[in-house]
């Protein structure tokens, strides 16, 4: 079933959406499959997107391959060859790139990139991130700042500022 940029109802929410070669604002289902479509908003119990768009999704599992999404909320997440900007989920697999990830525990398959990952548990095989704050690391990462330097460079800056203030104050 193709819908063009227009939500649909709550009281007709439909079990499955397919969405093939189309363009929508949203998308409210209890399964929705996206193949080579744009969508601007997706609620639903599942959702699987294959070489598609999308800006902010909702749902208990998210699987993405070859897509791109701006903004993700799941239960779990999980992506290959794809590119999210921001990941909001308890569990998230992820063969790709991110901006920010925020999750209970993360894997991160080889090559695999992230600007800033948050997690209680990481797994990685040989990946990149820019920041890194997790209470275990299971893997090789290069990271250009870990939690420790994080917490230094915070604290360094903190001090900088109230310095600046207290130098360059005026008086009254």
């Amino acid at each position: 079933m193709t819908r063009k940029s227009q939500p649909l109802e709550e009281a007709s929410l439909p079990q499955v959406i397919n969405l093939t070669h189309a363009q929508t604002q949203q998308v409210d289902a209890e399964l929705v499959r996206v193949h080579q479509s744009i969508v601007g908003r997706v609620d639903a119990g599942e959702v699987d997107l294959q070489q598609s768009a999308a800006l902010q999704i909702s749902a208990q599992n998210i699987s993405a391959q070859t897509t791109s999404i701006a903004s993700a909320r799941a239960e779990s997440f999980a992506m290959q060859e794809s590119a999210v900007a921001v990941v909001r989920a308890n569990q998230v697999d992820l063969d790709g790139r991110a901006g920010l990830i925020l999750a209970q525990s993360a894997r991160m398959g080889a090559g695999s990139h992230s600007g800033l990952l948050v997690a209680n548990q990481v797994k990685t095989e040989q990946v990149r991130t820019t920041i890194l704050l997790a209470r275990q690391v299971e893997g090789p990462v290069e990271t250009l700042m870990d939690t420790r330097q994080v917490l230094l460079a915070s604290l360094v800056a903190g001090i900088a500022v109230l310095l600046g203030q207290f130098l360059f104050r005026r008086k009254s």
